[in-house]
Parts: structure tokens; C-alpha cells; sequence
């Protein structure tokens, strides 16, 4: 053989239950363990051990049912005098190293199932209900199923024929018995449960591994033993078939509860985030990640699975639904989780004057809080008002249940209630109470109102000045639409054809296209039209001359009539749809001012920037240069003619403009985009020079320094173009770098260059993090670092 195994022994491995023991539902029905079958095989001399059966006791409760005694021959007087399964676990061990020891040479060993469900669906859970700690080795195995794809991948079609001449179904075997029928082998049964099961995967193995196949067993898989609890890097690409929704969790459940419901399937770092409702409690519900589909298809067999007294429900979810609970954009959030500690707890009802030695000293010495002051994270209103919550980090979860016990005691003259948290819940309560709009407010300029004598129509060639041509209309007029359900690749031509006439009534730079948190196009998109009442027709149904569920490419759009307010709480989470308005969790809606009229204001332009002024938008991966509309030439074709129609007081000229591209919109919560043309948002100052910006190709301009702090830096090369500042954090944990010491760097067109310079605090510290972290993955990419 070309490569050696990775072990010397195979432990042929199976478990039986009460109920379905097929292998494709083994343990999908929340049955019994009741017999545990093992049998060791040696991979260098090809030869088999002796097999040996363990009965488990099941539950209390228990109910054979007849057909399953028939089946098995197995009554309930022998599992009732079967040891439980913590004692039938130490026996499994204590046999098998006895037997092990027995070889007379020192021998790695590693389990063998066939499939999945055998150590994922049933040994793991068991071990859950039970409170019983697995031996280290049943946390890797190797699958046989896969092992034996993976040998037919690589045999030569000729040596095949010698075997699966007899073998009629031209697939690959999913079971044992076909298996052994594809490779012509024929094992006797002597109709013990388990038993015969295990003497076929031998036969099995001992051909795959024989010198005609040379099959090397080298890449077990790997059982995650614990959760990890930092945040989800937002640069990660989280696949739709990967994430499951789990709905019905007890409302003090903890996300290493869930994990330990999912236990035996790998979740990723930051992977089960639970649901907040509108109020900042949680719902009940919880997003979970999984490491490949496979397992997340093995999540959905546990669908009204027991936690405690209660099934929790399990369901298909997306990967964005995952992002948006997972994901946050509070720097202060990421800092406060990069620190190190396994538990956190959140505290409701502190008085608004508590500080953060005041929780110290509530906790005591007996239960300390790590990182001292900065292990408390206070949560606050935009204008710094404490809303009486706080997050609090403990070493261990042990620790963390210990904060339990000081529970509605009282801290000042208030009692404080005290519940476990998670990382994903420190993300969303910060971003719902920390954070402002992503559309700033903006004043919206005074009309300029004409003498009667002077409101004539223009001359549909006379020029505007750009100072007229932003009619901004307050935040609550409804002159927006929203569309929903657009085609991924969806362009601003495509947008213009699906709304036809209506598209000579978009304001200038009035296309937002909106981003998810990857990035990517979301399928929608803000439009902001000249008047309410053309977004009024817009929003009517096809069939009645709108534009609602009128089709773009193969896909229909869903279209509804908005205010710009009402698009600031989409993108922070809201809800918006034919039935009205619902504001994200936490969020209250204001009733606007009203607006003053026409009549009662005088005629004052708003002040400018030039046409031509550059700006920046800022958006979760990095800063872009936007250009402004190019306003076309005489005798220059252009992209599309815009009516450009003055809000009901100034019926203005026609104006044509390019539209290089669209506005951009993230789904996050503090990362401000121009929703208005430039010449209203506040541009470039003409005293920054844009080659001031940080590029890794240029130096910074002297007397500054590109990061912010004094101490030692430390330049990041290689990462994903995406990655932004919560991404080093995580990637930095426990190096004592805050949001304040990173600097990303663009290039020359002010694009990401997937560097960025990290400024530490020590070079004790700079160079430990160099030495640790140098070559390390952020998201799917090897980053360096160089001192």
C-alpha cells in the first residue's frame, strides 16, 4: 500500500435501539439504547477479534413493543437486568482497553459505524440524557458508507467486474448487505441483534483493506465535544442547506443548550444564536449553523426531540435568516466578546447609575467576573442613556451558573434578575439599543416657492442648477417604493424596464440597491420617486396598471408603497408588507412632526457641494469612493432621460443624467449610505485630498499614524477582501486589540486590499500574535502577519 492507516485497530462499532434501527433512522425516533455490539479488527495482519454485546437498560418507562421482541430476541426481563448506560459505557471502555492490552504491542485504535447515526443520533444524545461523559475516543470515527464510496472511486473498472458481476443495481451500495452483495460475498447470520450486523462490516473491511483493493483507512471524522461561543466572523460564507430553526426552547434555555440538544453534530464557532423578540426577550426560537448539510439534514430527524419536558421543533432555515440574528456590527459587542471567557450572563433591571466595580462587588470574590472592569458591558441608548441592562463574562459556564444564584437579589435599592446569555444576544440587543439608523436623518431642504409670476414652464432645454434639482420631501411622505423578490443579478436597466413610465420619476440617485450581510444583492431595493401618488401607482397590482407582482425575468417582484422613515426600519429590521408597518425588536415608532406647508416658509436655498464632489459611503467591508452622477454633454448619447418633476410647487425642466451606478445599502445597523443625490449629502471637505486615504501602497501623511494608539504594529496580509473590523477582532481574540487599534487598508481605487495594520500594545504582545496566529484561516483564507 502506497500510505499507512491512521490506526493500527478498527473497533467495529454498532448500536441497537426500541425503535427504527434502520441506517438511515437510527435514533430519528428518540428510542432507547438498549445493546451496544463491538468487534476489533486489525488493518495490518487483515484479522478479526472476538464479538462482544453489551445489554443497556432503558429508561423507566419502558414498553417493548411485541414485533420488536420478535425481531431482536430480545425480552424485557434481560434489559431489565441489564447494567444503565453510564455503567454500560464503563464496561464498553474497560473491555475494549483489556482486550486491547491483550495484543501485546502498543495499538492505536479508532471506532468504525456504519453511517452516521450509530455515534451522532445515539450515543451522543444517550450520553445527554444521561449526564454521562464519553471516553475520549468515541469523539472520532471512520464512516463506512464513505469509506467504501471512496475505495469504489478509486478502483479500476476491470478489478470491479471480478466482484459485482452478481450485482444487478448499477448504484453505489448504501447499506451493508449491499455491500456485500456488489462485492459477491456472502457471510452467515445466526439471527442475534446487532451481532450479524457487525460480522458483515468486518467482511466488508477485510476485502477493502485485502492487497487486491489496498483501500487505506487515513481521515476519520471528527465529533466537536464543546461549543464554541465567539461570535460568527460576517465574512463567512454560511450555506443555506447548512441552517436549521429551532423553535419551542425553554425560555431560560442557554445556546450550550442547544448545542447539547444537537450534541454529536458540529456546530462552528458562534453557530447557534437564539431569537429575540420585539421587546429583547427571547422568542423561543434559535438559529443553528451546522458544518455541512449532511448534518444538517440529520438535525431535521430530531424534530420534536425533548428538551426537558418540552419538544423543540426543527425546521429548514437560510443562511441570511442566520446572519441577521448571528451577525452584528456593534464594534463595542465584538471588542467585549473577542475577550476571553466561556460564559456570559445578562442582568436586567440595574440601577442606571450602577457601575461596573458596583457588579464586581455584587458577584464577590466566589464568583469572579473576568477581565475586571472590562468583563462588564453596559448596554445604552444612542444618546448614552443607560437602559439598566448589562452583560457580564465568566470563565465557565460552571462559574456562570454559580451568577445564577444571586437571581432577583437586590443591587442598590433595586432587584436584579439574572439570566445565561449568549453571544449572539449581546450582538443583537447592542445593535437594537446602541446603534442609530442606517439612512441618516436628514433636514429636508426648504421648497423654494416662486412669485406667481415667475411659476411659468420651463423651457424643456434650459438647465437647472443642481441646488433645485433634490427635492428631498420629509421623512414621513410616502414618495418611496420598496421592491421584494427582485432577481439576484438585477441591474439599474432592469429596475428602470419593470417600472416603464413610472421610471422618468425616479429622483436622482434615488436606486438603493440593498446588500445582505455578505455582501451580496439581497433581491431588493429602495426606489425614491417625485411624489406620493406615482408611488402610489406603482404599488397597485398589475392587473389594476401597477407594478405589484409584475414579473422581472422568471421571477415576480412584490412592491410596496414606503416613506423614507419607514425604509430606514426595514433595513434595521422591520417589517414592511401589505398589512402595515412592524419596527424591529426594541424600536418604537415616533409619530413624525408635522410638516410645515408651503405658504408659511420662506425661499432659502440650501448650500451645495459642487457637482463633481466625490463621496464616501461606508459599507460592512470597507469604505467606497461613490462618484456623482456625470451630467451628459450636447451631442452625448445617455443611459436613460429622467422628468425630473419639483414636489408640487415648481414644475421643473427635464434633466438627462448617467447613472455610473447605484446606491448601495447594507442590512446592518450603524454603517451610514447617502440616500440622496452627493450634492445633499455631505461630500469630501476640498482641503481632504483623496490620495490622503490609506493605501497599502502609499504612505500616510506625516504626522499621523494609520492606526489609532501608541504601541507596536502589526501589518495583516492575505485576509478576505470582505473582512472588516469585527472579523480582526475575532481573529485577534484575546490579544487585547479593540476596534480603536485597526486600521484596513485600500488601494489605489479605494477598494479593499485585504490588508490592514493592528496596533498592539506591547511588543511582548505584538510578537506573541505574530507567532500564534501567523498562517491562520479568517474565513477561508491563510492570513499573515508581519512585524
Amino acid at each position: 500500500m502506497g500510505s499507512s492507516h491512521y490506526c493500527d485497530i478498527l473497533v467495529l462499532f454498532y448500536c441497537g435501539t426500541t425503535g427504527d434501527n434502520s441506517s438511515e433512522l437510527l435514533g430519528s425516533d428518540e428510542s432507547d439504547l438498549v445493546v451496544i455490539v463491538w468487534q476489533l479488527l486489525d488493518l495490518n495482519q487483515n484479522q478479526t477479534g472476538d464479538i462482544h454485546y453489551i445489554y443497556v437498560k432503558p429508561s423507566n418507562d419502558f414498553c417493548l413493543r411485541k414485533e420488536w421482541q420478535k425481531e431482536t430476541n430480545i425480552t424485557s426481563q434481560t434489559l431489565e437486568n441489564a447494567p444503565v448506560f453510564q455503567d454500560a459505557i464503563h464496561q464498553f471502555e474497560e473491555t475494549l482497553r483489556n482486550e486491547l492490552n491483550d495484543q501485546g504491542r502498543t495499538c492505536s485504535f479508532t471506532l468504525c459505524t456504519d453511517g452516521q447515526c450509530h455515534l451522532r443520533q445515539v450515543l451522543m444524545p444517550a450520553s445527554v440524557w444521561s449526564d454521562t461523559t464519553l471516553p475520549e475516543f468515541c469523539y472520532s470515527f471512520f464512516d463506512l458508507k464513505k469509506e467504501f464510496r471512496l475505495c469504489c472511486n478509486s478502483m479500476e473498472t476491470d478489478a470491479m467486474e471480478i466482484y459485482n458481476e452478481n450485482y444487478a443495481d448499477t448504484r453505489t451500495p448504501d447499506s451493508v448487505q449491499d455491500m456485500l452483495n456488489y462485492l459477491n460475498i456472502d457471510v452467515e447470520s445466526f439471527g442475534t441483534f446487532g451481532v450479524d450486523h457487525v460480522r458483515r462490516m468486518g467482511a466488508v473491511i477485510q476485502v477493502l483493506v485485502s492487497e487486491r483493493y489496498g483501500h487505506v483507512f487515513n481521515a476519520p471524522e471528527r465529533i466537536v465535544a464543546r461549543l464554541d461561543t465567539g461570535p460568527c466572523m460576517t465574512s463567512e460564507l454560511v450555506r443555506d442547506d447548512t441552517v436549521i430553526r429551532a423553535r419551542g426552547l425553554p425560555w431560560q434555555a442557554s445556546d450550550h443548550d442547544v448545542a447539547r440538544f444537537f450534541k454529536g453534530l458540529n456546530i462552528p464557532r458562534g453557530g447557534a444564536a437564539l431569537v429575540l423578540n420585539p421587546q429583547g426577550r427571547r422568542n423561543g426560537e434559535a438559529l443553528v449553523r451546522f458544518e455541512n448539510e449532511e448534518q444538517r439534514d440529520l438535525a431535521l430527524l430530531r424534530h420534536k426531540h425533548h428538551m426537558g419536558n418540552r419538544y423543540i421543533e426543527v425546521y429548514r432555515a437560510t443562511g441570511d435568516d442566520f446572519l441577521k440574528v448571528a451577525t452584528g456590527t456593534s464594534c463595542e459587542a465584538i471588542h467585549f466578546l473577542s475577550k476571553e471567557g466561556d460564559a456570559i450572563v445578562r442582568m436586567r433591571g440595574l440601577p442606571f447609575t450602577a457601575t461596573s466595580n458596583e457588579i464586581i462587588e455584587f458577584f464577590g470574590s466566589d464568583i469572579p467576573v473576568v477581565h475586571s472592569e472590562e468583563g462588564v458591558l453596559f448596554v445604552k441608548h444612542p444618546d448614552g442613556r443607560p437602559t439598566g441592562d448589562a452583560f457580564v463574562l465568566f470563565a465557565s459556564e460552571k462559574t456562570a451558573l454559580a451568577a445564577l444564584g444571586k437571581h432577583k437579589q437586590t443591587l442598590g435599592k433595586r432587584y436584579v434578575e439574572i439570566f445565561k446569555s449568549t453571544a449572539a444576544e449581546v450582538q443583537q440587543v447592542l445593535s437594537r439599543h446602541m446603534t442609530t439608523p442606517i439612512i441618516p436623518t436628514m433636514p429636508a431642504p426648504v421648497p423654494l416657492i416662486l412669485p406667481n409670476n415667475q411659476q411659468t414652464l420651463m423651457s424643456p432645454h434650459a438647465q437647472i442648477s443642481p441646488a433645485y434639482q433634490q427635492p428631498i420631501t420629509p421623512g414621513c411622505i410616502r414618495n418611496c417604493i420598496r421592491l421584494r423578490g427582485m432577481p439576484y443579478s438585477a441591474t439599474v436597466e432592469d429596475i428602470m424596464n419593470f417600472l416603464g413610465e413610472l421610471s422618468l420619476y425616479i429622483l436622482p440617485n434615488g436606486i438603493h440597491m440593498v446588500l445582505n450581510q455578505q455582501g451580496r444583492p439581497s433581491g431588493d431595493a429602495f426606489i425614491q420617486l417625485c411624489s406620493p401618488e406615482k408611488a402610489g401607482i406603482a404599488g397597485l397590482d398589475v392587473s389594476k396598471g401597477g407594478c405589484h407582482k409584475k414579473h422581472m425575468g422568471e421571477r415576480y417582484v412584490e412592491v410596496f408603497q414606503c416613506s423614507g422613515d419607514e425604509m430606514n426600519i426595514v433595513l434595521m429590521g422591520g417589517t414592511l408588507n401589505r398589512n402595515g408597518m412592524m419596527p424591529p425588536p426594541g424600536m418604537a415608532i415616533v409619530p413624525p412632526e408635522p410638516v410645515p406647508t408651503a405658504g408659511s416658509i420662506t425661499a432659502i436655498p440650501a448650500p451645495t457641494a459642487p457637482a463633481t464632489s466625490p463621496f464616501i459611503v461606508q459599507t460592512p467591508h470597507g469604505t467606497l469612493l461613490m462618484q456623482p452622477p456625470v451630467v451628459s454633454q450636447p451631442g452625448i448619447p445617455t443611459l436613460q432621460t429622467l422628468d425630473l418633476i419639483q414636489a408640487q410647487t415648481l414644475l421643473a425642466a427635464p434633466r438627462t443624467a448617467i447613472y455610473t451606478q447605484p446606491t448601495f445599502l447594507p442590512y446592518a445597523q450603524y454603517l451610514p449610505t447617502p440616500p440622496v443625490s452627493p450634492s445633499s449629502a455631505n461630500p469630501i471637505p476640498a482641503t481632504t485630498p483623496i490620495a490622503n486615504l490609506t493605501s497599502p501602497n502609499s504612505a500616510a501623511p506625516a504626522g499621523t499614524n494609520p492606526a489609532t494608539g501608541v504601541g507596536i504594529q502589526v501589518r495583516l496580509q492575505g485576509m478576505p477582501y470582505n473582512a472588516g473590523v469585527s472579523d480582526i477582532l475575532t481573529f485577534l481574540k484575546g490579544y487585547n486589540v479593540n476596534s480603536n487599534s485597526i486600521k484596513l487598508l485600500y488601494n489605489d481605487q479605494l477598494l479593499p486590499a485585504g490588508e490592514a495594520l493592528v496596533t498592539f500594545a506591547s511588543l511582548e504582545e505584538a510578537h506573541r500574535a505574530v507567532v500564534e496566529r501567523n498562517r491562520k484561516l479568517m474565513g477561508n483564507r491563510y492570513v499573515e502577519l508581519l512585524l
